[in-house]
């Protein structure tokens, strides 16, 4: 039997693997900048192709066609929100102040590109199902922290887990609905976040008497 410390490593990169994954970064980059130009549909595969300087069967072989590329760009997107988040939770303040740092980040990263997002917002509801559970996956991730913050909120210690993601849910399509005006009318970040806030701040209150009186 051969000796594991004599044989290969397992797990290097070959040098084909490094250059799939410089084929795909350079379609992911080139798909990012003509759909910021563009719209996603005012671009075609052999446009992004030419861009990135490869073959536009490259995508096909990568991402098996352009609204894979663009599944694969907003998976991408969500890693980097993540990362972020992560590196700066707010941990000191009030339950509001501390949601509103989460949410003010999440909308930095979100309308970095208004017309990307909208172009994005509007695919998630038609990608296969293996891209939605990719997707839930990066949401449980990034909404954690959410979590986290309401657990510590003593009026509402009696939630159990189900309604502590109840109200999760219900915290990020009022954010999602409230990132529409930054998209439709110019409206400026702080303004969309100060408009959610304040929705989400009524529906903890809300939560807050209900889990008061269910604790009576």
């Amino acid at each position: 039997m051969p000796n594991d410390q004599h044989s290969p490593r397992r797990g290097r990169l070959t040098q084909k693997d490094r250059q799939s994954a410089a084929t795909k970064a350079r379609l992911i980059e080139a798909a990012r900048r003509l759909f910021r130009e563009y719209g996603y549909h005012g671009v075609s595969v052999t446009e992004i192709a030419r861009e990135a300087g490869v073959t536009h069967a490259m995508i096909n072989v990568h991402f098996h066609s352009k609204a894979g590329l663009l599944y694969e760009l907003i998976h991408e997107n969500n890693d980097a929100q993540i990362a972020a988040l992560e590196a700066g939770l707010p941990n000191e303040g009030t339950t509001s102040e501390r949601l509103r740092g989460i949410l003010a980040l999440y909308a930095e990263h979100d309308l970095e590109d208004p017309q990307l997002m909208a172009v994005m917002q509007a695919y998630y509801w038609q990608w296969p199902r293996e891209t939605e559970d990719r997707n839930r996956a990066q949401l449980v991730r990034a909404l954690t922290p959410i979590a986290n913050i309401l657990r510590d909120d003593p009026g509402l210690a009696t939630l159990d887990e189900g309604a502590v993601w109840s109200l999760i849910d219900a915290i990020y399509a009022i954010y999602t609905f409230g990132l529409r005006p930054a998209v439709y009318r110019d409206t400026p970040r702080e303004a969309c976040v100060d408009a959610i806030m304040e929705r989400v701040d009524m529906l903890l209150d809300g939560a807050r008497l209900q889990a008061q009186a269910s604790a009576v």
